[in-house]
């Protein structure tokens, strides 16, 4: 996954640099290296959307950019977001645009 920088990235890397280091000392083996790591991680995506904690919690990005079928100007997303709101609004029905009855 990607992630933007904050704190919590920064404690990971350095996280991961000991994990491997007690990997390769023998200290660990690759189930319970995976299992720190998993550890470290947990509830950092609850912290960052939830609670609002962006400097601690995960920050992803690009996870939905398989989804991206075509570009659009920022206006025509606007547009659609507010169409699609003012669909589900009106019960499914479409809206009205400017001018009409």
């Amino acid at each position: 996954m990607r992630a933007l920088g904050n704190k919590a990235t920064k404690r990971f890397i350095e996280t991961q640099h000991e994990v491997v280091a007690k990997y390769k000392a023998g200290t660990l083996d690759m189930k319970a290296a995976q299992l720190e790591i998993e550890h470290f991680w947990a509830g950092a995506l609850r912290r960052a959307v939830i609670d609002g904690d962006v400097e601690n919690g995960s920050l992803m990005a690009g996870q939905s950019v398989g989804m991206v079928r075509q570009e659009q100007s920022m206006a025509q997303i606007i547009a659609e977001l507010i169409d699609q709101a003012a669909r589900a609004l009106n019960g499914g029905r479409a809206s009205k645009g400017a001018g009409e009855p």
